[in-house]
């Protein structure tokens, strides 16, 4: 194992490290952002508000840091992206109103964006052809285990702070415990600084030209799925938390254990994607995800059962995630090499602002019919994004795509 991971390219081991670190404050501060919310006395449609002021936050975002990405070398960005998402979601928990925590949560998720655009395209280009599946897989087993680790040990944070007398209620508690993990985040910036910057191409040409250029064709039957799933997504996974500690009396360290033993899970599944892809196409392991996923999110809405509902909590999301690498490297081999970073942005764009719309319609569903309804229409959703990628695919089989080379581009 480490024989292998030294075989890795300077730039993505580099990567690797700091995206690890990047994701494990993000996990803690996730973790514990709603059920700090519901102590300050807001309700789910206002946590949905807030929700989707990150989504949004990265949608707008994603269009213009396409052409960032495309002028500049990728580090400055990746640095600025890490300083600024800390530094925002820092200042949101010290807030004291609804239109402080809106705004700085805003720009917490614009700085967040220019780093979750770049990680597709840097790790397809920061690694040989015959690598990326392992590549992709290692990245997001990464990001992963970085979240195992913030789910395990920010879910019991508050109680920390609650059992030591460092904290004087609930709400102080899920403050400082956010704060310490986002402060964590800045050390990130350290092997990030490590990375080798590669010369800026020079080549510049005009905006609109370069709009004309892009193949919109395939872009399209790409975005399509994607915003299914993140309308699909949108109403549910933002208030997970809420729905464990609400329906079955969970505190916060126990939502953190079952976030972490659904992180366990998910881990698994990354880890056996690349081994199971061997034995179908591409296109077929993301269908059969998603579709097996679906049965599980049906319990989740109709069983009364708590064995049922996190069992099936845990099979959802290693079956929606195991297959994200693999995503992400199907979308990256269908769209010409040099157009895989404005992909990875306007895939982002996609995924975000729909993402958006459903964060504020699932809170309002769930504060007035409850959380059963909500997962019925997400279910809707994965079964429609399923048929998208039947409809636009099927027949073009990725087992022997042809891979490119792609020039290191840091």
């Amino acid at each position: 194992m480490i024989s292998r991971f030294n075989s890795l390219p300077r730039n993505f081991k580099l990567f690797l490290v700091g995206h690890g670190i990047h994701v494990f404050g993000n996990s803690v501060h996730a973790l514990l952002f709603n059920l700090f919310l519901r102590e300050a006395g807001l309700k789910e449609g206002a946590m949905g508000a807030l929700a989707a002021t990150t989504s949004m936050g990265i949608a707008l975002m994603a269009f213009p840091a396409a052409f960032f990405l495309e002028r500049f070398a990728v580090k400055p960005l990746l640095l600025t992206g890490v300083l600024l998402s800390a530094v925002f979601y820092s200042m949101q928990i010290q807030a004291a109103s609804f239109e402080m925590y809106t705004s700085l949560g805003l720009l917490g998720a614009m700085g967040l964006a220019v780093f979750n655009i770049s990680v597709a395209p840097f790790v397809f280009r920061h690694t040989p052809p015959e690598m990326r599946v392992r590549a992709f897989t290692l990245n997001s087993a990464t990001a992963m285990a970085a979240q195992l680790l913030g789910y395990t040990f920010g879910g019991k944070l508050p109680e920390l702070f609650l059992s030591q007398g460092w904290a004087m209620g609930e709400l102080e508690a899920y403050r400082y415990a956010m704060a310490v993990a986002l402060g964590c985040n800045l050390f990130a910036l350290l092997p990030l600084l490590g990375i080798l910057r590669a010369p800026v191409p020079t080549t510049r040409r005009p905006f609109l030209g370069e709009l004309r250029e892009k193949d919109w064709r395939t872009l399209g039957k790409l975005l399509a799925p994607k915003a299914l799933i993140a309308l699909g997504a949108g109403m549910i996974i933002p208030f997970m938390n809420i729905y464990l500690s609400q329906r079955f009396k969970l505190g916060s360290a126990a939502v953190g254990a079952c976030f972490g033993v659904m992180q366990l899970f998910t881990f698994a599944g990354v880890i056996a994607g690349p081994y199971l892809v061997r034995r179908m196409d591409r296109l077929r392991f993301i269908l059969t995800t998603a579709l097996l996923s679906v049965p599980f999110m049906l319990a989740m809405a109709l069983s009364s059962s708590v064995v049922v509902v996190i069992g099936s909590f845990f099979m959802r999301n290693a079956l929606m995630n195991m297959s994200a690498p693999v995503t992400s490297l199907f979308e990256m081999e269908r769209v010409r090499e040099q157009e895989c970073l404005f992909a990875s942005a306007m895939l982002i764009f996609c995924y975000n602002t729909a993402w958006t719309f459903s964060t504020q319609v699932g809170g309002w569903v769930i504060e007035h019919h409850g959380f059963r309804a909500s997962f019925l229409v997400a279910a809707c959703f994965y079964v429609a994004a399923v048929g998208c990628y039947w409809r636009f695919f099927r027949g073009t089989g990725m087992r022997d795509a042809n891979i490119r080379e792609v020039p290191r581009v840091a």
